[in-house]
């Protein structure tokens, strides 16, 4: 809810087309990486290879929603993609003293923003994810001046017909009017292109997790049909009885092992036995003789 009449988009619609310039990107509610990484409400960076100074600014439109943001420390999660970080708010909403000392202050005016208080910049390397967000998804998102279109033929006769007969000021207001209609479209085209491209890439990663797991379900089926084979048992049998044969297994083993320890202990009895008979019959002749 907010405390000075401001929306929190329209709010930050209006900061980001206050900080676009030539020398300057900007982009609004743009996620700087994978899924669950921070979403500033408006981003910018300069166009500078030796300093461009990334910038987060998050825009509060209540003191309790500032509040809930300053003593949470949420505002620290951008600072892996910022060097500074700039509360935004309506004038009247707060002072810098509610600001954590760090950041900076800019305050929506009357007529335009106004900076109360520059936030304190720390070098900053943007993570490689985070440049691969703003090339990939992001190099068509930043908030841009309205370009003008060409003017079409039909238009132009058009309009000129209605210059001639309702002047200049009439002409003028058909010619916005077909300009905003064509922004209109436009958008709408763009919009309707990116929701495509989602639903495809969602369909696609979604028919992939599909595969792979019928693929384990598969490779499963063949394992186990494998034990149960080895096992001597039939198919469809229960896992208690596979349990059961496994630990019968288990029990012949250690009797082999037994057996086997005996018989060994036997032999080497016999080879003991033959030795003492192999000494004792040289004797056994002595005496005899």
């Amino acid at each position: 809810m907010s405390d000075h009449g401001w929306k929190h988009d329209e709010l930050a619609a209006d900061l980001a087309q206050h900080l676009r310039s030539d020398k300057r990107m900007v982009w609004t509610d743009m996620q700087l990486g994978p899924s669950g990484s921070p979403r500033p409400d408006v981003y910018t960076l300069d166009r500078s290879y030796s300093r461009p100074l990334p910038t987060a600014y998050e825009c509060k439109i209540s003191r309790s929603d500032l509040r809930s943001d300053t003593t949470s420390g949420k505002w620290q999660k951008y600072l892996q993609f910022a060097g500074a970080v700039v509360f935004a708010v309506p004038d009247g909403l707060c002072t810098a003293a509610d600001i954590p000392p760090s950041c900076g202050l800019i305050v929506r005016k009357a007529a335009t923003w106004r900076h109360v208080r520059k936030a304190t910049r720390n070098p900053v390397s943007l993570p490689m994810d985070a440049c691969m967000k703003l090339l990939i998804d992001g190099v068509n998102r930043t908030v841009t001046a309205p370009v003008p279109q060409p003017r079409r033929a039909e238009l132009w006769r058009e309009h000129e017909a209605v210059r001639k007969k309702f002047g200049d000021a009439v002409a003028k207001a058909a010619r916005d009017l077909a300009a905003a209609e064509d922004d209109a479209r436009l958008a709408a085209d763009a919009r309707r292109e990116r929701w495509a491209r989602i639903e495809r890439e969602a369909a696609a990663h979604r028919e992939s997790l599909i595969q792979q797991a019928k693929q384990q379900a598969a490779e499963y089926e063949t394992a186990k049909r494998e034990l149960i084979e080895w096992l001597g048992l039939d198919d469809g049998v229960s896992v208690f009885a596979i349990r059961r044969r496994i630990a019968e297994l288990k029990a012949d083993c250690s009797a082999d092992e037994r057996v086997q320890r005996v018989e060994q202990a036997l032999a080497n009895a016999l080879r003991s036995v033959r030795a003492a008979a192999a000494t004792l019959e040289p004797m056994t002749h002595d005496k005899a003789a």
